[in-house]
């Protein structure tokens, strides 16, 4: 989900895979590695990937590497 955000988002904005890497600080085999799921983004790749998006770095962007926890704190015993 996360990742068909991330091309769909960078589609949007007519940026290729370099230039949202560059502007995340990323090399470009890094940021394809993780927009196609070979990889998983730490928090700071992900925070930088979602401000080269322009997107707000939170959970409705990173639901898929948050906690179940943090997605539903209700459920948390």
């Amino acid at each position: 989900m996360m990742r068909t955000k991330m091309r769909q988002q960078r589609e949007k904005l007519n940026l290729s895979q370099q230039k949202v890497a560059d502007t995340a600080g990323l090399t470009r085999v890094n940021y394809s590695s993780i927009e196609r799921g070979r990889t998983e983004p730490n928090i700071e790749q992900m925070i930088a990937i979602a401000k080269a998006l322009k997107v707000t770095p939170d959970v409705n962007f990173f639901e898929d590497f948050c906690d179940v926890s943090y997605q539903n704190p209700e459920e948390v015993i």
